[in-house]
């Protein structure tokens, strides 16, 4: 964990007008900021005191997918604490607040072979764990069913946008130059893939999926995963968990691990075997899955947000664009070897 620092305010700054002792039951020795988060010692045990800027519907639709797993036999996660009246968060005037039980460990390091298969395993766990989660009507968010043909037919479009907009003019800066440089073989690529995923089961996966009820994490990357001190592997930071395809996490985790490997087949085969052994993948998710990483969603990021947005500084969005295209030549080979079946 980050190295600790005495807080800079106090408790009742951060809970104004509430008395945390009387509504959590507990007795607080001692109060410190770390990262996000304040690690409160009390006389019951450490916990991780957060706020948040969630609508109460989305922390609760949190609280209740947690708790959905819990139940289910997943336990490898830091739990809501309730307060003495059975409620597992607070509004307060700048946000909500909530306790779970503190985690000691440290971040995962995804280049161990070891942690790695632990994330892997953990998540093909969670997503088993998740299937029959029907939220309380207290519990809402945006759903993220479907949308993905769409999604990638608005990201293509923005390309061609930005495409149209500079094609056979002299480029006025680095930016230009890289983006026109570079966006024709990506182009092809987003191309193919959204042509794919319009050809491939993806309906009928989608179908299959919102019968089974279950959600994804949303976000799986090295930092949400903590290792103790034991060796076990516990997750954090739901979120963005949603009602969605368990390709989602799993695309999403594969294409990270794929690209800090050149798209290496090993890793590739490493990720979907030790998926594929806690919960099988079937066929037709292949067909899906390769699609979406056809797909150059790294690129098209940059390109948005250095083009359209703005939210990238252009030395950003250079750097992005250029390596995506390195490893151009490894991606499409990998790809054009990728499974069609375990």
């Amino acid at each position: 964990m980050a190295k600790e620092k005495e807080l800079t305010y106090g408790l009742e700054e951060f809970a104004p007008g509430i008395d945390l002792e009387d509504v959590y039951g507990i007795k607080i020795l001692d109060a410190k900021e770390v990262r996000a988060v304040v690690k409160i010692e009390t006389d019951q045990g450490t916990f991780a005191l957060k706020k948040v800027g969630h609508k109460p519907e989305k922390l609760q639709f949190m609280y209740e997918a947690q708790e959905h797993l819990w139940n289910n036999g997943f336990q490898k996660l830091p739990r809501f604490v309730p307060t003495k009246d059975g409620h597992p968060f607070l509004e307060v005037e700048d946000g909500l607040i909530f306790l779970n039980n503190w985690l000691d460990g440290k971040e995962s390091n995804v280049n161990d072979e070891t942690q790695l298969k632990q994330i892997i395993r953990l998540q093909a766990q969670l997503h088993q764990a998740s299937r029959g989660f029907t939220p309380t009507v207290r519990a809402h968010i945006k759903t993220r069913w479907a949308g993905w043909i769409e999604r990638f037919e608005e990201q293509l479009a923005d390309l061609h946008r930005v495409y149209d907009q500079y094609k056979g003019k002299a480029p006025q800066n680095e930016l230009e130059a890289t983006f026109l440089e570079t966006v024709e073989p990506m182009l092809e690529m987003a191309e193919k893939g959204f042509e794919l995923l319009k050809a491939s089961p993806y309906l009928k996966v989608l179908k299959r999926e919102q019968e089974l009820r279950g959600f994804v994490h949303g976000d799986f990357t090295y930092h949400n995963f903590i290792r103790t001190p034991d060796g076990d592997m516990q997750v954090i930071d739901f979120d963005y968990c949603a009602h969605e395809l368990r390709a989602h996490d799993f695309a999403r985790f594969m294409r990270k691990m794929l690209r800090r490997t050149d798209w290496s087949s090993e890793m590739g085969n490493l990720i979907l075997n030790t998926y594929h052994a806690i919960d099988p993948l079937h066929e037709d998710e292949l067909q899906v899955l390769r699609a979406v990483l056809f797909f150059p969603q790294r690129y098209w990021r940059a390109v948005e947000r250095g083009f359209l947005s703005n939210r990238y500084t252009p030395e950003g969005s250079i750097k992005k664009m250029r390596q995506e295209v390195a490893r151009l030549d490894n991606w499409k080979r990998y790809l054009d070897a990728f499974p069609t079946r375990l």
